[in-house]
């Protein structure tokens, strides 16, 4: 009841600001097309140079524990605090393509075994102290390679169970030396935040570690002592009210990376805390709010169509950043020998059989009657933002074809009753589990279940909590067919442990001491290749040979990845949306309001 109270609040409002003016339905603006009806894609992705001055007010964050960058367990507080603290590289934005940040260059040298990294000499933190190599010694050596501090990002700066070592050449020059050749390296260098050491040493040197823990960034504690290199600083903090964020007047041009002059154009960022989604939604409609990031319930629920319905009244528009790097859904069966019954068994690690089972999902009727037709059909393992991403087509719903392929691995109806038999002649079926709080993944797995029965295959289709799921698939191993997700990523080598035969979420075959199959030793190999290169082409190629491998034996069933959505008020310019970076907060610095 409230949130359709709350809806109807915000339409009440829309209808009186819309007057009764008859509504006129604008062309797309200059250098932005439809995608979906009523939803903007970028065309024009050339950042413009904009005027300072303004705030834009966000609602991004839906818990905060610590201004504490480095021990925040709060992913959405922690996307809205890299505005105060950046990387020696980072991630362009819009392309998600390695770039400078702190650092305005890298060589690789001692063949490939260490990287030189440049500084910028004009970066400064938010109180005017340059950031120098010292800095960065410190924030790797004392702070995120120390093993008492509260941090997850401590094995990111492992290479083969082994640290990564640095030293300071000079002011500005460091050395990292690795274990091995490890190309994404490049993309930790984008995660490890450089923190001011003229703040911390002297606290850590009187409290101890625990004090870098417990006391810097602590809500309670002084903000005017958490600062970084970033765009911005933390101004004020009211509990429970808002974070406001202001430029910081130290920020200069970076070489190397995405700049355009003048940034960060906005005066201040201010974040509103603890509003809830319900009443974020009603913020954006009656322009209380600039930004709003749709959720998969708006989809289901129906309030996006309202939400698109009522743009032009409420002067906003919704914009399309491409497939998600949220969660995808897919369907895989179990191939593991020590869980499924044998016949069974041998069928499931059948290409054939998954192939047909790939023919048999109407993929295009999941997308109009589960998205309303915002998401995107792709067989590539890898999210279209990524650089190393090969386009694969999924097959097409092709009922004819699964069963032509279905009859060549002996699947056959041969009792009459229009369901198949396994060639022992037993019953052939299967249960098809996904996790009950997902409304989406229930009404594929319905579909799902239904397009194979009509093939004969006897397909029941279940719902369980989803742990319960996680435990069956990695503990238990007592299942059939899922369906799940994961999330995406910008270098393939992040999900590796899903796509090596080793790794833990090797899901259809998890924790296997040698590949058992030719085309699963061969992911396993070029994985090792395209880690240890540091050649971007070379890269590419062998995970685009993955790809390649992945789309033909479909170890997973890709099914659909939703669509990024995000809306913005129409007084902002330089908005070009993409998921590259959480909520769109890479964008910020180049946003700037109209005048």
């Amino acid at each position: 009841m409230k949130r359709c109270s709350l809806l109807l609040s915000a339409l009440m409002i829309l209808i009186i600001v819309a007057g009764c003016k008859d509504r006129k339905i604008a062309a797309p603006p200059k250098g932005e097309r439809e995608i979906y009806p009523g939803v903007l894609e970028k065309v024009d992705r050339e950042l413009k140079k904009g005027m300072r001055g303004g705030t834009m007010i966000r609602a991004d964050i839906q818990d905060y524990d610590t201004f504490n960058i480095v021990t925040t367990r709060s992913r959405s507080l922690y996307s809205v605090l890299t505005l105060v603290f950046e990387g020696l590289l980072s991630l362009n934005p819009i392309t998600g393509e390695i770039q400078g940040g702190i650092a305005k260059n890298y060589e690789i040298v001692s063949n490939g075994y260490a990287l030189i990294l440049h500084l910028n000499e004009n970066v400064h933190f938010s109180d005017g102290r340059q950031c120098t190599a010292e800095d960065v010694r410190f924030t790797f050596e004392e702070i995120f390679m120390n093993p008492d501090v509260d941090s997850k990002k401590t094995d990111a700066l492992k290479v083969r169970n082994r640290l990564i070592s640095l030293n300071v050449l000079d002011e500005m020059t460091l050395r990292f030396d690795l274990p091995v050749p490890y190309r994404p390296f490049l993309y930790t260098l984008t995660r490890i935040e450089i923190l001011p050491k003229h703040i911390l040493a002297p606290l850590i040197e009187k409290g101890g570690i625990e004090a870098f823990n417990r006391e810097w960034g602590n809500l309670k504690g002084k903000i005017e002592r958490v600062i970084g290199t970033g765009p911005y600083f933390i101004k004020e903090y009211r509990n429970g009210e808002l974070i406001r964020f202001a430029r910081n007047p130290y920020y200069r041009r970076r070489e190397g990376s995405l700049f355009v002059d003048g940034i960060p154009y906005l005066d201040e960022v201010i974040e509103l805390l603890d509003i809830d989604d319900e009443t974020k939604l009603l913020k954006f409609q009656i322009g209380e709010i600039d930004f709003y990031d749709v959720k998969d319930f708006d989809i289901s629920s129906g309030d996006f169509e309202t939400l698109l319905n009522n743009r032009h009244e409420g002067r906003y528009g919704i914009y399309s950043g491409g497939p998600t790097l949220g969660s995808n859904h897919f369907l895989l069966f179990n191939q593991n020998p020590v869980a499924v019954d044998p016949e069974k068994l041998q069928i499931f690690q059948s290409r054939l059989f998954r192939r047909a089972v790939s023919h048999l999902i109407d993929r295009v009727q999941m997308v109009r009657e589960v998205y309303r037709g915002y998401a995107y059909l792709d067989s590539s393992p890898e999210r279209k933002l990524s650089p190393f991403y090969k386009p694969q087509q999924p097959l097409p719903h092709d009922p004819v074809a699964a069963g032509e392929l279905l009859s060549r691995i002996n699947l056959k109806d041969v009792d009459g009753d229009s369901f198949l038999e396994l060639p022992s002649g037993n019953p052939f079926g299967f249960t098809i589990l996904t996790n009950e709080d997902n409304p989406f993944r229930v009404q594929m797995g319905e579909l799902i279940a239904e397009s194979l029965k009509t093939a004969g295959i006897r397909a029941e289709f279940r719902t369980a909590d989803y742990n319960a799921i996680v435990t069956k698939l990695l503990d238990t191993f007592d299942w059939e067919a899922v369906i799940i997700g994961v999330e995406g990523s910008i270098d393939p080598n992040d999900a590796s442990w899903i796509w090596e035969s080793k790794g833990p979420l090797h899901l259809w075959t998890p924790y296997m001491e040698i590949p058992q199959t030719n085309w699963e030793k061969r992911i396993d190999e070029l994985f090792a290749l395209g880690r240890t290169t540091w050649d971007f082409e070379k890269a590419k190629s062998f995970y685009g040979e993955y790809q390649d491998i992945v789309a033909d034996q479909l170890p997973v069933i890709n099914l659909l990845i939703p669509a990024q959505l995000y809306g913005f008020r129409n007084d902002f310019g330089n908005i070009i949306p993409s998921s590259v970076t959480y909520n769109a907060t890479g964008l910020i610095p180049f946003i700037y309001r109209k005048r």
